[in-house]
C-alpha cells in the first residue's frame, strides 16, 4: 500500500512538472519595426483604403476592426461595429452618389503597434432625386492598430470639416 501511495505521489509530481513545462511560455525576442518602415506600411494602408473607397461599394469597410470608436462632428463619442458602418453607408448610398474629388497625402505618426494617419479630403454627395450636391471637405484622422495576424485595422476615426 505504501508503494502505491508513493507511486501516486511521484506520478502527481511528474504530472505537475510536465504541465508546468508545457505552459512555460518561451520568450521571443521582439525586434522593433523602424518608424520609416511603419510609416511606409501605413501609407500603403491609407492608399489601399482610398482606392477601394473610390469604388463606392462596401469593401472599404474591411479596413475597420470589428469594433471601433468614432467621433463625428456634432455628435458624441460612439463605439461602433462594421455592421453599423454598413447600415450607415447603405442609407447614404441609397440617397446619394458619392464622388471623391481629391485627397491629400497622409501624414503618419508611427508607433510600434499603432499609428495615426491624417489627410485632407474633398468629396461631394449628389442627391439621386434632384441632383443637389453637398460638398464635404475636411481632414480625416485615423488610428490604425496592428492586429494579431500582423494586419492593420482602423480602431478610431474622426474628421474635421473645413
Amino acid at each position: 500500500m505504501k508503494n502505491l501511495i508513493f507511486s501516486l505521489k511521484i506520478m502527481v509530481i511528474l504530472s505537475c512538472i510536465l504541465i508546468g513545462c508545457e505552459n512555460d511560455k518561451k520568450t521571443e525576442v521582439v525586434t522593433k519595426t523602424s518608424d520609416s518602415v511603419l510609416t511606409a506600411m501605413i501609407i500603403e494602408q491609407v492608399d489601399s483604403l482610398y482606392s477601394v473607397y473610390e469604388r463606392f461599394d462596401y469593401d472599404w469597410i474591411e479596413f475597420y476592426a470589428d469594433n471601433y470608436t468614432a467621433i463625428y462632428p456634432d455628435s458624441p463619442i460612439r463605439h461602433l461595429t462594421k455592421d453599423s458602418l454598413i447600415a450607415q453607408w447603405k442609407q447614404i448610398y441609397a440617397k446619394y452618389d458619392v464622388k471623391l474629388i481629391h485627397r491629400g497625402r497622409p501624414t503618419i505618426i508611427p508607433s510600434e503597434d499603432m499609428a495615426i494617419s491624417y489627410n485632407t479630403f474633398n468629396e461631394i454627395f449628389i442627391n439621386k432625386e434632384n441632383s443637389d450636391t453637398i460638398k464635404n471637405v475636411g481632414t480625416y484622422i485615423i488610428n490604425w492598430k496592428r492586429q494579431s495576424d500582423d494586419s492593420w485595422k482602423i480602431v478610431f476615426e474622426t474628421l474635421q470639416n473645413h
